[in-house]
């Protein structure tokens, strides 16, 4: 018989059993998935870095490709091998519905294409380099924005004379920036100004080696260009510089960089200055080259030879000034078979 002080057993608690799984992982951190996501990321750059390291890239189109694919990685997490088509598609309406620029604007059409094409080289790059991993390329068959083929406004006459006259009303960058606008007229894009060394001028020509299509460009210079040029580099001569001909053609003025190679920001800041001082608020260098081919062509001469001094990589990259000459002559040819004076 049982003691009367022991508890009898069903008056015990109930007992909770939790079942151990050994099997399951543990679930991450939140410092582990962040890692994870970093190791993903950084798989998936790795890829970029390859591709650009392995194109011959321009320098201004390798930078704008490594901003465009880090965008691209920004939006998703899935690794190049999992991308399709929808993909790419979802991502060009993100471009043209949701991103902003940095001055928070929406993306102009001809920005979501230039997203677009830097997607679709790295993709044509990758499911050649890593068909296993990306067995086709999935932009192909995704539609660009249709861009009007015009080409920028081009300087009139009474605009470039503003412009000579604004550049009377600097200080000690006067010298430097004639030479400078003298070879922004001669059609040189910004980064050719950039790349340019004193031994890529002899007195009558440029000689450029490192364009965007990668090809040499020979660039003849007007009277005026010649003496800008050369006045501009007895003046360095006089302040006690020696010109060797690996020295920058063009140098900046920059308070901690002065006496260094003048970069592609500083061409741009360089002409907005100017452009304010001659009252034209949106002066940019690349207006001078337009201006420069569309004078090639008023002037009569043949389109072959007016491409291949601006060193456009194809006629059909050319064909926006031969269209714009084609048009201004038919409508020139209008006004004479009315009988009155054209308006151009």
């Amino acid at each position: 018989m049982p003691h009367e002080d022991v508890y009898p057993f069903n008056s015990l608690p109930a007992i909770n059993v939790i079942p151990l799984d050994f099997d399951r992982p543990p679930e991450p951190t939140r410092s582990q998935q962040k890692q994870g996501r970093s190791k993903t990321t950084d798989l998936r750059s790795m890829k970029v870095q390859e591709f650009l390291e392995s194109s011959n890239l321009a320098a201004n189109t390798r930078t704008s490709y490594t901003r465009q694919l880090n965008r691209f990685l920004e939006w998703t997490d899935l690794h190049w091998g999992d991308i399709k088509p929808r993909h790419i598609s979802q991502y060009k309406a993100y471009l043209s519905h949701e991103a902003l620029t940095t001055g928070q604007k929406k993306l102009s059409p001809s920005s979501v294409n230039s997203a677009l094409g830097a997607l679709h080289s790295f993709f044509k790059w990758i499911s050649l380099a890593y068909p296993d991993l990306v067995p086709t390329n999935p932009t192909i068959g995704v539609k660009f924005h249709k861009i009007p083929e015009t080409a920028d406004k081009a300087l009139d006459p009474a605009e470039m004379g503003h412009i000579w006259a604004a550049l009377d009303q600097l200080g000690e960058t006067k010298t430097r920036d004639t030479a400078l606008i003298h070879l922004l007229s001669h059609g040189l894009r910004a980064s050719e100004v950039v790349n340019l060394n004193i031994a890529g001028f002899d007195g009558n020509l440029l000689f450029l080696a490192e364009t965007k299509n990668n090809e040499n460009r020979v660039v003849p210079l007007n009277a005026d260009g010649r003496a800008a040029i050369v006045l501009y580099l007895e003046e360095r001569k006089a302040q006690g510089e020696t010109l060797e001909p690996t020295r920058p053609l063009i140098l900046s003025h920059h308070n901690v960089h002065g006496g260094e190679r003048l970069t592609y920001h500083g061409i741009y800041f360089a002409v907005e200055r100017i452009g304010r001082l001659a009252g034209l608020e949106t002066l940019h260098p690349h207006q001078f080259r337009h201006t420069y081919a569309t004078d090639l062509l008023r002037r009569g001469m043949d389109p072959s030879h007016a491409r291949q001094l601006t060193g456009h990589r194809s006629d059909k990259a050319f064909k926006i000034y031969t269209r714009r000459m084609q048009q201004d002559a038919a409508i020139s040819a209008y006004y004479r078979t009315i009988g009155e004076e054209p308006t151009l």
